[in-house]
């Protein structure tokens, strides 16, 4: 598999969760979304971090989507990397930002998804 082949399937990989977490998720609208506020914070709850170590197979991601509107939707969630799905989708968290912080930009890079270890 090429490098451009996994980057695309990455991609529509992040899209089709996307909007299955907005499917189920209220998106938290907000002005500026911050790495460490929103994304790194929202990890380190005591029930997600029990869940990543009992479980080698799950692992957290955030992903990316830029919208039509200049806007952003970024999704937490723990995704179980054997079965292909989202840990408990009613747990993740869908952000709708105007704009991103430096170090959210710097995380994502060109990529729609990040994997936080």
């Amino acid at each position: 598999m090429s490098f451009f082949s996994w980057v695309a399937d990455a991609w529509e990989f992040a899209k089709n969760l996307i909007r299955k977490v907005a499917q189920f998720v209220t998106a938290l609208f907000i002005h500026l979304l911050s790495f460490a506020k929103h994304i790194v914070n929202w990890f380190k709850d005591p029930n997600r971090l029990a869940n990543l170590r009992k479980n080698k197979d799950v692992i957290a991601v955030a992903l990316k989507e830029n919208l039509d509107s200049n806007n952003y939707n970024v999704v937490n969630c723990l995704y179980n990397k054997a079965t292909e799905e989202v840990v408990d989708i009613s747990d993740s968290a869908l952000y709708e930002a105007e704009d991103l912080d430096s170090k959210t930009e710097n995380a994502f890079g060109d990529k729609p998804m990040i994997v936080l270890n």
